[in-house]
């Protein structure tokens, strides 16, 4: 036998009842104090400006008659323009928690970029100061003021004596008699600082031009200061600017990869350009605790312009079938962001590991120049062969192995575009042919972060001397006719850009080959054996480390301290490589690289001590 919930019938006297507050002010007392933020205040009541269209906002902080004071003069279209000015007033003051705004939907807010839809907002002026008066002048009407008083019901419209100001279009808001606490927040760099973070949504898709003018600045110190939205650390991820949320409009995306060398970093939430959430991982009404958004390698904004947003505080979310949407949107895009920073960071330890080699090369060139009787490692040219591509020796044959080009190095991944035409550059940059080679030259355009720039640039070939050359896009084939000397140039364009480079190559009638294979310094190839005491070793002509070894594992977390210990190993390598002998001289040197391993916090702790003296 199953069970029902039954459905209590009323009783014949039961009366419909419509809520209403026992005292109105009780509650505009409520709404006013859940607003607990100055600078909050202050940014609402210049969303209003901006709601209002207007292109220039001023913010003036003065002293008059010994109390401090804030006013925010804008151009836009004014309060409730429509209306008389004393009836326009009149009506804001009288109908608290009411907003045309109300009547717009979501996706008409957005486009207005209008956050505010209860009406309160001209509240906020509690938290900010103790009085606050509104001037209105639209289309050449007289000037009137509305004056409110904090804790005070009653307040007054009228016309107001003498134009301040000329222009036919204006309004002004003035909070007069500011509190101490909020005085020492809205100094002119504080809320400089404040306002281009809160409404950089705003800022960056309106042409507006807003700064905070702070009259109480002493001296020479800077007195006018333009808000302009800050650009986010770290490195760009622009493959989605936009992503879908089932029956609501798409989420706006700006979001970067923050390397650990800048510290943690957050990502902000916003609603329709005004941040509502300075931590989106730290939402209560949305459990965002998973990575990527708390793993601190991401910062930037994600505006989410259909959420309910906490009518007083305007921080945080309200609970409801829209925040569950956001959140069921964001767990897709953390699985989409994840695999971006899954191959930026192999991209990046690619990169990382390229340039270590080259640093250590460059290190023990010097070493072999000093002590030419240490011979050093045989290793392979980038065909697989020994030859002169990685030769550290100084002779015409040789040619350094950072100046060869990988065939895979246009397809390693990266995870945004480069930037405009910076440079180019010719690989090899120099080369020396017996007569009747042919050499294949690449020719790689770079941005300023000497990323390579992979479409939208055309190549221009030329050749100076003997020989000739057959160029195609940004690849040429040298064909060495004739004993002597060529210079090869290229030339890359985009339609406002233009970079130059060129090559040298030498043309000789034979060029001996070596009679070993080459000397030089093989990549350091990690290999993970947690189980393995060995620090390093040579292995098939490949120089190995144990990426799991405990004194690696202390380095590695810095890059200075990874590149000296695998320099101590690459040393312990080469001793070894001139040390006839066997286990017992391999212990002896495994044991040094210990203790220089043990003394490497101590010694660079005393380095930078005596730096400081």
């Amino acid at each position: 036998m199953g069970y029902h919930a039954r459905v209590p019938t009323l009783p014949r006297e039961t009366r419909s009842i419509r809520l209403k507050p026992a005292d109105p002010f009780d509650l505009i007392r409520l709404l006013a104090r859940s607003q607990n933020d100055p600078r909050k205040a202050v940014a609402e009541l210049i969303q209003n400006s901006l709601d209002a269209g207007a292109s220039e906002v001023t913010v003036t902080r003065f002293r008059h008659h010994g109390a401090i004071g804030l006013s925010i003069v804008d151009n836009g279209a004014g309060v409730l323009p429509e209306l008389a000015r004393g009836d326009a007033l009149h009506h804001i003051a009288t109908h608290i928690g009411h907003s045309y705004k109300q009547r717009l939907t979501p996706k008409e807010r957005y486009a207005l970029l209008q956050q505010g839809k209860y009406g309160i907002g001209l509240l906020g002026f509690w938290s900010v100061g103790r009085h606050l008066a509104i001037r209105s002048r639209v289309k050449g009407s007289d000037v009137w003021v509305l004056q409110l008083e904090e804790e005070k019901a009653d307040g007054s419209v009228g016309p107001e004596r003498g134009q301040k100001r000329m222009e036919p279009t204006w309004t002004e808001v003035v909070i007069r008699d500011l509190h101490p606490p909020s005085q020492r927040l809205l100094s002119g760099r504080r809320l400089c600082d404040y306002l281009a973070f809160e409404l950089r949504g705003q800022l960056l898709q309106r042409e507006v031009r807003l700064r905070v003018v702070d009259k109480l600045a002493r001296g020479r110190a800077q007195q006018d200061f333009p808000v302009r939205p800050p650009r986010f650390q770290g490195v760009p991820l622009p493959e989605v600017r936009d992503w879908p949320v089932e029956g609501h409009p798409p989420l706006s995306l700006e979001l970067h990869y923050l390397p650990e060398e800048h510290g943690p970093g957050h990502v902000t939430l916003a609603c329709a350009g005004t941040v509502v959430a300075e931590d989106l991982a730290q939402l209560e009404a949305v459990d965002l605790r998973y990575a990527p958004w708390q793993s601190g390698r991401l910062t930037g904004i994600v505006d989410a312009p259909f959420l309910d947003v906490a009518p007083g505080t305007r921080r945080g979310v309200v609970p409801n079938e829209k925040a569950e949407a956001f959140a069921k949107a964001m767990a897709a895009l953390a699985e989409r962001v994840s695999e971006w920073l899954a191959r930026f960071e192999k991209s990046r330890a690619h990169e990382a590991d390229r340039a270590l080699h080259r640093r250590l090369k460059d290190v023990f060139r010097e070493l072999q120049r000093r002590l030419p009787h240490y011979e050093l490692f045989p290793v392979e040219n980038v065909a697989g062969a020994a030859g002169p591509g990685d030769a550290l020796r100084d002779g015409d044959a040789a040619v350094p192995r950072e100046e060869t080009m990988r065939d895979d190095e246009d397809s390693q991944p990266q995870l945004y575009e480069a930037g405009p035409l910076a440079s180019v550059r010719i690989v090899p940059g120099r080369c020396r042919l017996a007569v009747g080679a042919e050499k294949s030259l690449v020719a790689r355009a770079l941005d300023e972060t000497g990323r390579t720039i992979r479409s939208g640039v055309e190549f221009a070939w030329r050749l100076d001397g003997v020989g000739r050359i057959v160029g195609d896009v940004n690849r040429a084939v040298y064909h060495a006719d004739t004993v002597g000397a060529a210079t090869v140039g290229v030339e890359a364009s985009q339609p406002d850009r233009r970079a130059a480079a060129e090559a040298s190559i030498e043309v000789a009638e034979t060029i001996e080959a070596p009679e070993r294979e080459d000397i030089g310094i093989p990549e350091p190839v990690e290999v993970k054996d947690a189980a393995g005491r060995w620090r390093s070793r040579i292995r098939e002509g490949r120089w190995e480390f144990n990426g799991s070894h405990p004194d690696y594992l202390l380095a590695a977390g810095d890059a200075a301290r990874r590149f000296r210990y695998l320099a101590t190993l690459l040393a312990k390598e080469l001793v070894l490589r001139q040390v006839a002998g066997g286990s017992q001289e391999d212990g002896l040197l495994e044991s040094l690289v210990e203790v220089v391993t043990a003394l490497e916090e101590r010694l660079g702790r005393g380095v930078r001590k005596q730096e400081r003296q």
